[in-house]
């Protein structure tokens, strides 16, 4: 990501998160807790989606397997890659987590409390950002960079587990789109750093072979 449009996102999610703080987490939090029946039962499977210990233990195994027993060089530095964005990734959030504190929808709707009690570790105060968005956001853009394709799938598949996370009342919108923004923003990071260690995590395409010099006859 260049640096310019590292900003501009950087700005962009700052703006939204306030705006989101100010105007738009209570209302919403309050309207998710009427949604019952369907919706709500299938916001709580796809929510599962955002844990994040099968994808690091998927990662790690792929990893193992791929560089010891089939010894292909790229696929397991394409599985160490998702297994440190994931891992990182969540570290960051549950660090920030303990250092903002924010309280849960859950303590707004039952007592009405929304704000915010820094450096704590208890659950109803770990609101922002996200954890789930954070890891299915690393996830599915880790996973582009490794296959460079299937953008919009991989783009849907997070929307839909960060939109599941407000309607189960787990979290507000801000912290769902902060959670996302540090999730790409670690793993953009990290690609980074596995290209300057020159560790290849996709397939390179393959030159075409130069095309023969057709000789004239000077006139």
């Amino acid at each position: 990501m260049k640096p310019g449009r590292a900003v501009l996102l950087s700005l962009a999610t700052t703006s939204a998160c306030i705006i989101s703080y100010e105007f738009l987490d209570q209302p919403i939090a309050r309207f998710c807790s009427t949604i019952d029946g369907t919706i709500r039962c299938i916001s709580e499977l796809i929510t599962r989606l955002g844990i994040s210990t099968p994808y690091l233990v998927a990662a790690f195994a792929g990893f193992i397997y791929l560089r010891f027993v089939r010894k292909n060089k790229i696929l397991a530095n394409a599985a160490a890659f998702l297994f440190f964005a994931v891992a990182l990734a969540g570290i960051a959030n549950d660090l920030i987590k303990i250092l903002v504190g924010r309280s849960r929808p859950g303590l707004l709707l039952s007592h009405g409390v929304y704000g915010f009690k820094p450096f704590t570790n208890q659950y109803y105060y770990a609101s922002f950002p996200s954890g789930h968005a954070n890891t299915i956001a690393a996830l599915c853009y880790g996973v582009g960079v490794v296959m460079g394709r299937f953008k919009y799938i991989l783009m849907t598949i997070a929307l839909a587990v960060m939109a599941s996370r407000v309607i189960v009342g787990a979290h507000f919108p801000s912290d769902v789109l902060f959670g996302a923004y540090l999730g790409v923003v670690v793993t953009e990071l990290i690609a980074a750093g596995f290209e300057k260690k020159g560790l290849l995590i996709t397939r390179q395409p393959e030159k075409a072979p130069p095309q023969p010099v057709e000789k004239t006859n000077a006139v």
